[in-house]
């Protein structure tokens, strides 16, 4: 253990800092003689692997009491201590979430002889080395539009726009945070660009965002941990996650430790969170899981996601839409096999801001190898795309019809499409294939409002949150189209003694030909014995 008490440069004692808010800092000490300051802080294990992290982005994601936002404040002093004039934005969806976690902890820890001024009101504090410490809430995203940073740290991220994420890793271009390249004689290197003007060529740069989480399955799961270049894992973290190497994003990894790994914590802590949790509560927020389903509206998707195949040409077909101008219009494409009883979900195709012609245009391409007749029914629409009032006289239907495209529209109850759609699920009877990743994203994340331990009135808990199913809808829609089991299209043809006549092997003779029921020996369809009547 190292002794903090004596100087590392001088040797002389050292005392406690009077942090920011005037009180003895948390971590920081210095030297009574030469004015040396010592961070006394020691990462864990876990905590290390995240601080020794080169990449660009890093996912700090783990259950209560892993120590995350500790993490992040030390990440943070390691980038404004070595970076002088940097530009940091920490962030996070409403700014209360900020006030009482990280931003406290600074005032708590950072030296006040280290800071030169704050302003309460624009929310930032300045660094004797010319470092600016920023607080934003992040709930709308156009205001990220006019940062040039060196830095972010987003707290609570999986509360957050996942648009904050895309607009701040736009935002990270500060060139503080870099050296440029020199040659021998130590003159920086410049390359002139076609106009005559001189870039300075940078060596090395060290930007960089932390996204801290709870682990969730909405964007930090898909845009962060499903396509991280480096997954590190510590404690007993449940969850093996494997990013396909075409997926993997060289600049993005993530940290995922469980609550055990804290060594801090309280005795019997652990214990006290857990008891009379459900199993959900304790894999999500204790184990560190992403893949827990608790709230997910169709948690058996998952399962139905196949490799892709050829379908059969002669299998009759269904297309469905979502309709969106600035959110995504989405075509979904569906095959029946009879034979199997089972749709299968072949190929997706979505896009925005297109005009209806556009959209024509890409429904018939989309749909040039399905034969004429091939349809199972009409081309379902969303059903909001109709006429509201009489004086709405021409509808989204009429502007598809005017390009040879006839809408039928889908079924509107919520309630019946969830429970139609999940008893396909469950039954086995849908098959997506691995073609349709943007319907199998939203599957992954349609979710009931979040449900809170304890809430006994539920709310309006059975209704999925209205957002992120643009893809789900059609396929709501097609379920409601088809019969319970989609092996029996010939859903109601009885004859009239009131035998199924889609059961063809009870309509063959003796010798294995098809006849009609009145010309078979078997008695049961003599129409003239008739004794029991």
């Amino acid at each position: 253990m190292k002794d903090f008490r004596v100087c590392p440069r001088c040797g002389s004692p050292t005392k406690k800092s009077i942090a920011f808010n005037d009180s003895e800092s948390e971590f920081w000490m210095e030297c009574t003689r030469c004015n040396t300051y010592i961070n006394t802080y020691i990462p864990q294990p876990h905590q290390s692997s995240v601080h020794m992290d080169p990449h660009t982005f890093v996912g700090n994601f783990g259950g209560y009491g892993t120590g995350k936002t500790l993490t992040s404040r030390e990440e943070l002093y390691k980038h404004i201590f070595t970076t002088p004039n940097a530009n940091v934005l920490i962030g996070a969806n409403v700014s209360s979430q900020y006030e009482q976690t990280i931003k406290r902890d600074i005032e708590a820890d950072i030296p006040k002889a280290f800071v030169k001024s704050v302003n309460t009101q624009k929310q930032f504090m300045d660094l004797v080395n010319g470092a600016r410490i920023m607080f934003r809430p992040l709930d709308d995203v156009d205001k990220l539009r006019s940062y040039n940073l060196t830095m972010f740290i987003i707290i609570e991220a999986s509360e957050v726009d996942p648009e904050a994420f895309v607009q701040l890793k736009t935002r990270l271009r500060n060139l503080a945070a870099s050296i440029p390249e020199r040659d021998e004689d130590g003159n920086i290197i410049y390359d002139t660009l076609e106009n005559g003007l001189e870039v300075p060529r940078i060596k090395d740069v060290w930007c960089k965002g932390i996204i801290e989480s709870n682990p969730d399955s909405g964007w930090v799961r898909t845009e962060v941990l499903y396509v991280s270049d480096d997954i590190q894992t510590a404690g007993h973290v449940t969850d093996v996650v494997n990013v396909a190497d075409n997926v993997k994003d060289a600049n993005i990894s993530s940290h995922i430790a469980s609550t055990d790994c804290n060594a801090f914590l309280p005795p019997g802590f652990i214990d006290q969170q857990c008891k009379n949790k459900p199993g959900w509560w304790i894999k999500r927020y204790i184990f560190s899981s992403f893949s827990y389903s608790e709230g997910l509206v169709y948690p058996n998707a998952v399962n139905c996601v196949v490799p892709h195949f050829e379908i059969d040409k002669s299998w009759l077909r269904l297309v469905a839409c979502d309709y969106g101008l600035s959110d995504e219009f989405v075509y979904l494409f569906g095959a029946i096999d009879e034979k199997r009883g089972k749709l299968i979900i072949y190929k997706e195709a979505h896009t925005n801001n297109r005009s209806i012609e556009e959209l024509a245009d890409i429904f018939f391409k989309e749909t040039e190898d399905i034969p004429a007749g091939g349809y199972y029914t009409m081309p379902i629409l969303d059903p909001k795309s109709g006429a509201k009032r009489d004086y709405n006289k021409k509808t989204l239907y009429d502007h598809f019809l005017d390009y040879g495209i006839a809408f039928q529209p889908g079924h509107i109850s919520i309630e019946a499409r969830v429970f139609r759609l999940n008893t396909y699920l469950e039954s086995g009877k849908v098959e997506i294939m691995d073609t349709c990743p943007y319907l199998i994203g939203e599957l992954m994340d349609y979710k009931f409002p979040p449900k809170k331990i304890g809430d006994a009135s539920n709310r309006a808990l059975d209704k999925p949150v209205d957002k992120n199913n643009h893809a789900i809808n059609p396929l709501e829609w097609m379920a409601m189209a088809l019969p319970a089991d989609p092996a029996k299209l010939m859903y109601g043809s009885f004859d009239r003694y009131g035998h199924d006549l889609s059961r063809l092997d009870d309509m063959h003779d003796d010798d294995g030909k098809w006849c009609p029921p009145q010309l078979r020996d078997d008695p049961v369809y003599d129409v003239y014995e008739r004794t029991e009547w």
